[in-house]
């Protein structure tokens, strides 16, 4: 009698333990998902940026919620119906909400000047050179004619900004990029911020607060050599950074 006692035991172990394993994959799947989402969203926003600034177009106006790409802000008209098509052209992007507000290319031309620094325009920009962090020397980030990619070597030496953050988790600091005169000040500001935005998703990408970096593009307007001299203006195409905030 004792051999059908262990098979009905037997078999209502069985649906328990199926079950057991069936939550366990569904817990493990979702745990996964969680943490590869600003993976997702991070990938997805450094390739739409490169894109956009490959075409000469406005990178900071694109957000991810997952796979979906968001377009918010004042665009240029000629630019408003070139965005939402790039965009949605980058390999894993599911859909774009479009909520961009078309103004005249003058108006943007003029929103776009409002907000460069105040003295940005005039002579040869002195980058600040008071802290550790802005002591990094960064001149190994280069990036090639129009594009916004960040190699090893890049990786490499921002592991020194990374460090400085951790260390200090109070501080906050400004990612700026700067490039040469070549090209038109529109396209230099649009590949200038993305080049920043890659710098900056690369350090959250790594663990550091959002509320610690700041991305801006400069364009051309804060050269450090004079653009005249065509041996050294590649110089200007660079990645600064800035302490804010102690």
């Amino acid at each position: 009698m004792a051999f059908p006692a262990f098979a009905v035991s037997k078999q209502q172990v069985l649906p328990f333990v199926a079950l057991v394993v069936l939550v366990t994959v569904t817990v493990l799947t979702s745990l996964s998902l969680l943490i590869q989402q600003p993976t997702i969203e991070t990938d997805l926003l450094q390739r739409t940026r490169q894109a956009l600034a490959e075409a000469g177009l406005p990178t900071h106006l694109i957000q991810f919620d997952g796979r979906d790409g968001v377009l918010t802000g004042t665009v240029a008209e000629a630019d408003a119906a070139r965005l939402p098509v790039i965009v949605s052209n980058v390999y894993g992007v599911r859909q774009v909400e479009n909520h961009l507000m078309p103004v005249s290319t003058a108006t943007a031309h003029q929103i776009l000047a409002e907000t460069l620094s105040p003295n940005a325009s005039v002579g040869l920009h002195t980058p600040a050179k008071k802290y550790p962090i802005e002591q990094v020397d960064l001149g190994v980030i280069q990036f090639e004619y129009a594009r916004a990619e960040l190699n090893e070597p890049s990786m490499t030496v921002l592991a020194q900004v990374l460090a400085e953050l951790r260390q200090h988790p109070s501080m906050v600091i400004e990612v700026s990029a700067h490039t040469e005169h070549a090209g038109t000040a529109l396209g230099n500001m649009s590949v200038s911020q993305a080049r920043a935005d890659v710098v900056h998703d690369y350090l959250l990408s790594q663990g550091i607060e959002a509320k610690q970096v700041v991305a801006k593009g400069y364009g051309s307007t804060r050269p450090i050599v004079d653009h005249a001299n065509a041996d050294s203006a590649s110089k200007n195409r660079r990645i600064e950074i800035t302490v804010l905030q102690e």
